[in-house]
């Protein structure tokens, strides 16, 4: 079927529109997250005095840590180019992940990633069917991951402490069984190559052989437990900082529920998403809305500040080097 120019230009306009209306609706969801945390700070403002009291050590060390999750991240994205037969230099490789890392919290619907999928598509020909290969088999996987250390720290609370939690429980144990089955044990699917839901049905097989890799995903697993591991500890030292009075496992559950919740792209950075999560979750362990508050406030700062420090230079390499910046 062959469309008219005026056809495409009304394709065009629709999908632009679309465009605005989520980003609208994301950072509509945005405000209103502010707003409330805002308000809630400014009613209650007696409850955070003690974040007047805060160690600075610890916090460095929070931060230090998100610092190490971030340099983890690229390591990641090296693990999968290299699996495309691209392999880039190390500072380009630091620039593309702390230039993505900067646009997903400042962007809606991961504008970062978006943007780093052009620059590999437009400088090293990588085609986009690839990187949503890479996109959806890191979302998977950090689910998965995320989900069984969850599991572990509720049973060990269970086990040991006699503390029990069935919903949560229940939650948690369905997004690990829903992304075992996608991520590792989903069979084969055959594909046409024409029609609307090719592009899906075609990235879909394409992660079912790239997971016959063992020894990649293996490796992909290994660095995607050092990053939950790594935000795990870094909420602790937050925690502690606050003096706040949860426990490693209960940190664990918190943290990791939190990464799951972050790969939901509707709003920058999953703000309101991931920090609703790692708001309410804490209260249940029996910390108070506050410090509860305060201790999503300040690791949101601490990544905004590494986010900022290496990815306005991280983008500005890009653009300099990238397609538009080469003579």
């Amino acid at each position: 079927m062959h469309l008219s120019r005026r056809d495409l230009d009304a394709v065009e306009t629709i999908d632009t529109k679309r465009s605005y209306g989520v980003a609208a609706f994301g950072f509509s969801v945005v405000a209103a997250f502010v707003i409330l945390c805002g308000y809630y700070i400014f009613a209650y403002r007696e409850d955070f005095l003690f974040v007047a009291q805060v160690s600075f050590p610890e916090t460095a060390a929070a931060g230090l840590l998100i610092l190490g999750s971030y340099v983890a991240n690229s390591y990641q994205l090296h693990l999968f180019l290299r699996k495309f037969g691209l392999t880039l230099g190390f500072v380009e490789l630091t620039a593309l992940t702390m230039g993505m890392l900067l646009g997903n919290l400042v962007i809606p619907m991961r504008g970062g990633t978006g943007g780093l999928a052009v620059y590999l598509k437009r400088v090293h020909g990588l085609d986009f069917q690839a990187f949503a290969v890479i996109y959806a088999g890191t979302a998977l996987l950090v689910a998965l991951i995320n989900a069984a250390l969850a599991i572990f720290a509720l049973v060990i609370l269970g086990w040991f402490y006699g503390v029990v939690y069935p919903v949560l429980s229940l939650c948690v144990a369905t997004i690990f069984v829903c992304c075992l089955y996608l991520g590792l044990f989903l069979p084969p699917m055959k594909w046409k190559k024409s029609g609307i839901l090719s592009p899906v049905f075609q990235a879909a097989h394409s992660w079912h052989v790239l997971t016959r890799d063992r020894r990649l995903l293996a490796s992909l697993a290994v660095s995607l437990l050092i990053i939950s591991l790594v935000l795990t500890a870094a909420f602790y030292f937050i925690y502690r900082t606050l003096d706040t009075p949860l426990s490693l496992f209960g940190v664990l559950v918190t943290s990791c529920l939190g990464n799951v919740a972050n790969l939901i792209p509707l709003t920058p950075g999953s703000l309101g998403i991931f920090d609703a999560v790692v708001i309410q979750i804490p209260q249940l362990f029996g910390v108070d809305p506050a410090r509860a508050i305060a201790a999503t406030l300040v690791f949101r700062v601490l990544c905004f500040f590494w986010a900022l420090l290496l990815g306005i230079p991280g983008m500005y390499y890009l653009f300099k080097n990238g397609p538009t910046g080469k003579p």
